[in-house]
């Protein structure tokens, strides 16, 4: 597996860092995982055209983790030169399906209609499993219906947060993850009730067994503290802040 950061900030846009996006590529497959405002461009700067894109995952329903499902939509619809034929899977937290149907409702019927399918799937507490690869889903403390995934391909694990405060469920989420990709969105200082700070963060991956941790998810105070060394208080494993364009094989 490959993970690709797409975008590694939040809602606070910086040049830096976009909104939630992220890539996974597992065998032949192109997963992206949430996707706020920018990503798909973003993706092309990454080498991934939304062409390539095979299921989306996305975590919650907050604007930042879920603008650009709009235009990937239309796009692949409304392209000349391409017309994608192949099925679309959407998945998501409870609440999915009107959310997504709030979303045809808005911008009309061509977002939908086309030469291929869409299955939108909700998700809690349950498993997929896809051949070789499982994917496991579980709540999340933030928004309503929250959830993070782990990943399982050959004996290597990828966990992925969301958005979430300190829980049960994502430290037996990541329960002996190869990769760990938690959000860390505040300076401990500056603890924002939904979201994790660096302490939390890094006490998390200790109790979870994680081999490699990375922060993302990151407000701008982040740039002004080391909050690497801060989440080293509580972790001794591999911990790297996540950057735009950043690649991690797994």
């Amino acid at each position: 597996m490959e993970l690709i950061i797409i975008g590694s900030g939040t809602a606070a846009l910086q040049p830096h860092r976009g909104p939630s996006g992220y890539v996974l590529k597992v065998g032949d497959q192109t997963f992206l995982l949430d996707g706020g405002t920018g990503t798909l461009l973003k993706c092309l700067e990454a080498g991934v055209s939304y062409k390539d894109i095979d299921k989306i995952f996305y975590t919650h329903l907050h604007p930042d983790h879920t603008v650009d499902l709009i235009p990937f939509l239309f796009s692949t619809r409304h392209t000349p030169g391409f017309a994608r034929t192949k099925k679309l899977e959407l998945h998501g937290p409870v609440g999915f399906k009107d959310f997504f149907n709030g979303l045809v409702g808005l911008y009309g019927k061509g977002l939908v209609e086309g030469d291929y399918k869409i299955e939108v799937v909700e998700m809690a507490e349950n498993n997929l499993c896809f051949e070789r690869l499982k994917i496991t889903a579980k709540l999340m403390k933030h928004s309503e219906g929250a959830i993070g995934y782990r990943f399982e391909l050959d004996g290597k694990a990828f966990v992925y947060s969301g958005d979430t405060d300190f829980c049960q469920g994502i430290i037996e989420l990541a329960q002996n993850a190869d990769v760990l990709l938690l959000e860390c969105s505040f300076p401990d200082e500056m603890k924002v009730k939904g979201h994790l700070t660096p302490t939390e963060a890094g006490k998390i991956a200790e109790r979870a067994g994680v081999d490699r941790l990375i922060l993302t998810h990151l407000y701008p105070p982040c740039d002004e503290v080391d909050i690497l060394e801060v989440c080293r208080g509580q972790f001794n494993g591999e911990i790297k802040l996540a950057e735009d364009l950043m690649r991690v094989e797994i």
